[in-house]
């Protein structure tokens, strides 16, 4: 299957969320393939998400809707984490029409370690049309 890239035309940030895998069978949680790349760095985790039974509002495909759905602005920013801690997604709205999506990645199974690594990097989107793809594109990816 093919992951959800966001790449924004005329820029050299990228991030890449895989289709989940059930690594217990259960459907109780899931592991995302999640890679981030910008001039001079790359860095790939596998974080663990909520799986089926999951409330719907601690999904990441509900909060890039509700980010969507606000598209005409908030106050401050807005966090996601994925179980683990490995992934985290952070937004900020402009309030003229343009969201910052922060996306950094930690490594697996140890992200708060003495020795542990993390990257970030960071998206500038149109708050509207832009915003409501890209929760489509994240909520279909992980509906897989």
């Amino acid at each position: 299957m093919e992951p959800f890239v966001l790449q924004p035309l005329g820029t050299s940030c990228r991030w890449a969320l895989h289709p989940p895998t059930d690594p217990y069978g259960d459907g109780y949680v899931w592991a995302v393939r999640s890679e981030i790349s910008d001039i001079g760095m790359t860095a790939e985790t596998s974080a663990m998400l909520a799986g089926r039974w999951a409330p719907e509002n601690e999904s990441l495909g509900w909060f890039f809707q509700s980010l969507a759905d606000d598209w005409r602005g908030w106050e401050g920013r807005r966090e996601w984490r994925s179980l683990e801690g490995e992934m985290e997604v952070d937004a900020h709205h402009d309030g003229r029409g343009h969201v910052a999506i922060g996306v950094t990645l930690r490594r697996t199974r140890q992200a708060y370690a003495d020795d542990a690594w993390s990257a970030r990097t960071v998206f500038l989107l149109e708050a509207g049309e832009e915003m409501t793809r890209l929760a489509a594109d994240v909520r279909d990816v992980l509906s897989r």
